[in-house]
């Protein structure tokens, strides 16, 4: 079995390579034909390239910087680094970066084959004064092309939308097919070069560069973003890569300093306050010294103050506090700032309060970011919107009880100040009063102090302008990117010229029926195969004469060789039926010609027509179709001297014609007189070859094995289906015909078998 197996591979192999070497030239052809096609496509494609960078969201020593205000960007681990790709990739910001290198409309020109963006400097800046409708809502092309009369304007849209015009200069408005434009040369325009501007509406902008440009994180739980594209403008594709990333910087920044900035406003509120109240204590300090003319009391109401500096300064902190809590509650009552940030590094002491005031604001500045792109309608705004709703109410009740706390400590305080206010009490009432004067003085310039020192620090905040994002690795264009890449095209084209006509070649063979391998025929036939017979391209129908050396002479002599083997060694003069299975295979000719080569070997021979629905022998021979067999079988009266004619070919052949077709053709084949004729012909000739008709089509031939000794089926290469393979194996193994031996006929010169060419003449030949 592994022996059967290893020749099935091994024909399989041989039958790929006979076929490859029999269609060369479709390979060739097939690969010259793509191979030009790629050099045309290399000649008119554009290259592009690849322009990529990468940042890094900022961290500081191991936490986020500025935590609080990051925590509300939401920058906070990996989740940070997903949101953050979601923000650069969004439509906003792309719009701001589009529209700062101002890139709506796209140029170009081309000089030769191929189109060349033009970034920096365009050509040509296009105005649109009045568009059509479609063209307002649809994309155009802007073609402009210099002549020696003045200038060749034409627009595209789509496919089927264009038009063309002349005009003089470019300084005057142009009726187009898109509306009317103006156009501005940006610098002389060379009449080699033809000049394109690109324009579409804003939206369909934005979106062509979203889809273009790549963003996602270098790895899953990495910090690091990629930013990539990939077009035929790497200079404008590296500008925008540059710009979106200095956007979002940018954006970052603002919101970063958005509560900043808030409560840099809320402290320049209060400091008006506080600086008029200061200034108003310091007025009445001023005007009770004068009023009452104390000039030596400072230094006592110094040591008073000086025993009751503990006590004073908690109060005052404790006042402060109360004051900032009721700010804050201030400015949550006010319903006109409901959607603002609450000021929150302003120095709120309670832990509590400090983290609801910046959990509220990190949830309000993300609603703010969902805001740009959706509208309040949005689920997971609403959402958001009755969480702060809720968050604002227990802030409210968190600064009640933190209200509460800080009066009683104060009330503390104010009891442990009371050893103090009694040695006020026994001062005399001109000191007592002025002591009351300078403490609230003092209360007022600390209070003063705090929030003055509170904006110093929040301006520093602001004036730290550290970039969220930090570039790795700048905008630059990947000089392997290029696409495409010659070598590759022309492999590619290389190899789609092999594999078309491969797959031609498969599709053929699949779907071809036809007898067209020889081992394959061999291995199939349940007969021993005589031999081979190469193509017949003589204009007569006889291939054989005495004296020649050509292929087909040799593939007969071969014929007739290996049919003496297979003749019974009892069979004096052996009758041979020669027959195909359907027409055009070429039986007449085989039995013409192996006849005409039994009798060139000297042997008597008779060729017998019995092929009566379609009698050619009289034809082949130039002999008169008139009388013969037909006759024979059907009048008595008509000898077999009668019906034999001598062939003129050779003085050994006679050939019996099938005559006139009858009517009842399978009933004379039935009759005594076909058994009578041939053993008389047995007694007259060495051979007997009998043309008969195709097997597959009528029963003749079937009627004729009782007075055959071989059945010598011809198959046609390329010609004879392959299920005819299957009826004749059916044949043999019904036993329907005995002795059975087939001939393959119609092979090129170059497949016939075992080398008949080696010697012989093939300029005798046109096959």
């Amino acid at each position: 079995m592994e022996n059967n197996n290893t020749n099935v591979n091994e024909i399989d192999v041989r039958k790929i390579v006979r076929v490859v070497i029999e269609h060369w030239w479709w390979f060739a052809v097939g690969v010259g034909f793509f191979l030009l096609l790629g050099v045309a496509y290399l000649v008119r494609k554009t290259p592009t390239w690849t322009t990529d960078a990468a940042i890094m969201l900022r961290q500081n020593d191991g936490a986020w910087e500025g935590t609080e205000a990051l925590t509300m960007l939401g920058l906070t681990g990996n989740t940070a680094a997903e949101d953050e790709v979601v923000v650069l990739s969004s439509r906003g910001l792309l719009y701001q970066a589009i529209d700062a290198l101002n890139i709506w409309d796209a140029s170009s020109k081309k000089g030769g084959f191929k189109w060349e963006s033009e970034f920096r400097n365009p050509a040509l800046t296009v105005e649109y004064v009045a568009l059509t409708k479609k063209a307002e809502t649809g994309a155009f092309y802007v073609i402009v092309k210099p002549t020696k009369k003045g200038y060749k304007v034409k627009t595209r849209m789509g496919h089927f939308r264009r038009s063309s015009t002349r005009v003089a200069d470019l300084d005057s408005p142009v009726e187009t097919g898109v509306g009317t434009i103006r156009i501005h040369a940006n610098r002389p325009l060379s009449q080699d070069t033809i000049y394109r501007v690109f324009h579409a509406r804003r939206e369909s902008v934005v979106a062509g560069y979203r889809r273009a440009i790549k963003i996602a994180q270098h790895k899953k739980e990495s910090n690091v973003i990629n930013l990539s594209t990939t077009s035929v403008a790497p200079e404008r594709d590296k500008a925008l890569l540059s710009q979106i990333i200095e956007q979002y910087n940018l954006n970052a920044i603002v919101d970063k300093n958005m509560i900043a900035t808030n409560t840099a406003s809320f402290i320049e509120e209060r400091l008006a306050i506080i600086t008029k109240e200061l200034s108003e204590a310091e007025n009445a300090l001023s005007d009770y010294k004068e009023k009452n003319k104390i000039a030596d009391l400072d230094a006592q109401a110094e040591l008073f103050l000086k025993e009751s500096t503990v006590e004073q300064r908690a109060l005052a902190e404790i006042e402060t506090q109360l004051s900032l809590v009721d700010y804050i509650d201030e400015f949550l009552r006010d319903e006109t700032k409901r959607n603002n940030l609450i000021p929150s590094n302003i120095g709120i002491e309670d832990a509590s309060l400090a983290g609801s005031l910046s959990e509220y604001n990190a949830l309000q500045l993300q609603r703010m970011r969902i805001l740009r792109t959706a509208t309040e309608e949005n689920p997971v705004v609403d959402q958001m919107t009755t969480q702060l709703s809720s968050m604002r109410q227990n802030i409210v009740a968190t600064i009640g009880s933190v209200r509460e706390s800080l009066k009683i400590r104060q009330r503390n305080l104010q009891s442990r100040d009371s050893k103090f206010n009694r040695q006020i009490q026994n001062a005399p009432e001109q000191q007592r009063e002025y002591v009351r004067v300078v403490r609230d003085q003092q209360i007022k310039e600390r209070l003063y102090l705090y929030l003055y020192e509170k904006r110093e620090e929040n301006a520093l905040m602001l004036a730290a302008t550290s970039m969220p994002a930090k570039v790795i690795d700048a905008p630059q264009r990947d000089v392997n990117s290029k696409s495409p890449k010659m070598m590759k095209i022309l492999f590619l084209c290389f190899v789609i010229g092999l594999m078309l006509p491969a797959g031609m070649l498969y599709l053929y063979y699949l779907l071809n029926d036809k007898i067209d391998d020889l081992k394959e025929f061999e291995n199939k036939i349940k007969a021993p195969v005589l031999g081979q017979l190469v193509q017949n391209s003589r204009d007569a129908h006889i291939a054989i004469h005495e004296g020649e050396s050509t292929v087909s002479a040799e593939l007969f002599r071969q014929i007739r060789t290996n049919l003496r083997y297979v003749i019974p060694s009892d069979v004096k003069t052996p009758v041979v039926l020669v027959t195909s299975s359907i027409n055009g295979e070429g039986k007449s000719y085989v039995a013409t010609n192996t006849a005409l080569s039994l009798a060139i070997l000297g042997k008597k021979v008779v060729l017998v027509g019995m092929d009566i629905r379609k009698p050619m022998l009289a034809q082949y021979f130039g002999l008169t179709n008139n009388g013969h067999l037909t006759d024979y079988l059907a009048e008595p009266e008509v000898e077999v001297d009668d019906i034999i004619l001598p062939s003129g070919e050779h003085k050994n052949l006679d050939i019996i014609p099938c005559g006139t077709i009858p009517p009842n053709p399978s009933e004379l084949l039935q009759t005594e007189r076909v058994d009578k004729l041939f053993a008389e012909l047995r007694r007259r000739y060495d051979y007997i070859i009998v043309d008969t008709a195709p097997l597959a089509l009528v029963s003749d031939t079937y009627q004729l094995d009782r007075i055959s000794d071989i059945a010598l089926f011809v198959f046609r290469y390329k010609y004879t289906p392959t299920d005819m393979i299957d009826y004749v194996n059916g044949v043999i193994d019904q036993k329907r015909m005995h002795n059975v031996v087939c001939v393959l006929n119609g092979i090129k010169n170059s497949h016939a078998g075992y080398g008949y060419g080696y010697g012989y003449g093939y300029g005798n030949t046109k096959s």
